[in-house]
């Protein structure tokens, strides 16, 4: 995928990420620092959402803050910083799921001398199992994985991260029509992929 040129978008208003970026392009390179504290762990989660628990989060989050460094010339405070970065990130979570359609999503993680972590075995645990261990948030972290990545990651940026539809609309390079469609789809799938679940719950 061709990266979309690094600039922000065009919304205008107080914006703390603002503040800190444009202080960082005149050359306070604090405000870098200070940028990487406040906004990592959006971004992390945000990976998280969408591409799965085993997916390699640290590097792209560095490669994303990497692209907002290297950007700094060019930078242009016209809206939010957030949505600035997950523009960014998103690109880059969308270049790793498209680099890895050929082989499974995620390789099986290991510990630090070689060893396979324990994983659950998903095939024996069906909805009841599932339901019962009362975990429902994983159920759903498990069933969004399940969409197809334009719907997740609309699901995820308005439930998770309270984004509106111009500023989605924006990170996915689509229009404020187009994400509204889209997320009706990305819910009727959900609740499609939820059902088994929910049933098994009332059982």
């Amino acid at each position: 995928m061709t990266e979309q040129p690094l600039e922000a978008p065009s919304q205008q208003g107080e914006d703390p990420g603002v503040s800190m970026m444009l202080a960082f392009q005149q050359g306070d390179d604090s405000a870098f620092e200070q940028l990487l504290e406040t906004y990592q762990g959006a971004a992390f989660s945000m990976l998280r959402r969408i591409l799965g628990p085993y997916a390699p989060i640290e590097d792209l989050a560095q490669e994303a803050f990497l692209r907002v460094w290297r950007s700094r010339a060019r930078y242009q405070a016209a809206g939010k910083f957030t949505t600035f970065l997950y523009r960014i990130t998103y690109n880059l979570a969308l270049n790793r799921l498209r680099d890895d359609k050929r082989k499974p999503l995620y390789s099986m993680p290991r510990t630090s001398d070689g060893a396979d972590f324990p994983q659950e075995d998903l095939a024996s645990s069906g909805p009841a199992t599932e339901v019962n261990a009362g975990d429902w948030a994983l159920i759903v972290r498990r069933c969004l994985l399940e969409l197809p990545e334009n719907q997740r990651a609309a699901l995820v940026f308005q439930h998770y991260d309270g984004l509106e539809l111009d500023d989605i609309a924006e990170i996915l390079g689509s229009s404020s029509k187009a994400v509204k469609s889209l997320l009706h789809r990305a819910r009727t799938n959900l609740r499609t992929l939820l059902t088994p679940y929910r049933e098994a719950e009332n059982d």
